[in-house]
């Protein structure tokens, strides 16, 4: 999920680590390096989504961490340009400070959506190893949300497995929290990426989270013309969860320039030059079509930064936007 947001990137070398005078440079159990540091701007704002002629939310981001700690990164991913200029990755320290935004954005009642997302400008369980922060997000969100009676929510989105939800495992789990993950064809998550738990992993940790109690939505996205999802959507539909979303394989206008294995050559370049490229139509609706015969009826499914007339085409919902992001 891509759009516009308010959020202001500093420069890791001149904002200090929350435990120290200067940043720290930390290996992750994946071996990326990453800068730890303090954050000075806001950590919670809206992210209004763009191009605009597709059904997607709003909703609120948690700037909890810069780029992701699989390696290597996705060979699509929209970070690779999102964040170019990051010599490393980056995750904040601040927690306390974090802590008490999040408190004054669930005890608002004015806001666009409910939703907070911490898997938009990063992966959000990969920092786990470096700087553990989930089990204390989920603590906020059960005392201040859950206990309260509000109905804002904390979405986390990864592409982690066993040993990145393991954090998850110890807690009691929490109905304003939901926890997506995001899988793929095992070929096409072979080849594209290699950094990410496998895809099995994936689903057996999304399988054993929702045994436990937790909130479990699956994201099948990017699919990839070439590769078979009959089976990952059947995983799916054994799997139950309260909503599975699915986008194709698609790139912003400067994505290209940091991709050079040709993945992107089949893509249609926006007619206005500002939106994103994208497979021509009937080769997404065949895409999609793979997975929406096996999981119709199960749950609500939605689409991924798609156009309205590709939802239409498939009897989904406009109004309803029961996509990832949303509520």
């Amino acid at each position: 999920m891509r759009g516009t947001t308010s959020f202001n990137r500093g420069s890791a070398s001149t904002l200090p680590a929350e435990s120290s005078k200067a940043p720290q440079v930390l290996k992750s159990p994946r071996k990326r390096a990453c800068i730890l540091r303090e954050r000075k701007t806001k950590f919670v704002d809206i992210f209004r989504t763009t191009p605009t002629n597709t059904v997607c939310p709003n909703f609120y981001v948690l700037a909890h961490a810069n780029g992701c700690l699989f390696r290597p990164q996705c060979e699509y991913c929209y970070l690779r340009s999102s964040f170019w200029y990051l010599q490393a990755q980056q995750a904040f320290t601040n927690i306390g400070k974090m802590e008490r935004q999040i408190a004054a954005w669930i005890a608002r009642d004015d806001l666009e959506s409910y939703i907070l997302n911490t898997g938009n400008l990063s992966d959000s369980l990969s920092f786990e190893g470096v700087r553990p922060l989930i089990a204390r997000l989920v603590e906020v969100f059960r005392r201040r949300a859950e206990g309260a009676g509000r109905k804002h929510t904390l979405l986390l989105v990864t592409k982690g497995g066993t040993r990145e939800y393991g954090s998850l495992l110890g807690q009691e789990p929490c109905r304003n929290v939901i926890v997506s993950f995001s899988v793929n064809s095992p070929a096409a998550a072979r080849r594209y990426e290699r950094g990410a738990a496998p895809v099995e992993q994936r689903l057996s940790a999304a399988e054993t989270l929702k045994a436990k109690g937790w909130r479990i939505r699956l994201r099948i996205d990017p699919m990839i013309l070439g590769f078979d999802y009959t089976w990952v959507a059947t995983r799916a539909r054994h799997i139950g969860p309260e909503r599975v979303t699915l986008g194709s394989l698609r790139a912003e206008p400067n994505l290209p320039r940091f991709v050079e294995n040709g993945l992107f050559a089949d893509l249609e370049a926006p007619g206005d030059g500002r939106g994103l490229a994208r497979y021509p139509k009937e080769r997404r609706l065949a895409l999609y079509r793979q997975a929406t015969e096996q999981l119709r009826g199960v749950c609500p499914i939605g689409l991924c930064e798609e156009t309205p007339d590709i939802w239409d085409a498939l009897g989904l919902d406009t109004a309803a936007k029961s996509c990832n992001c949303g509520s």
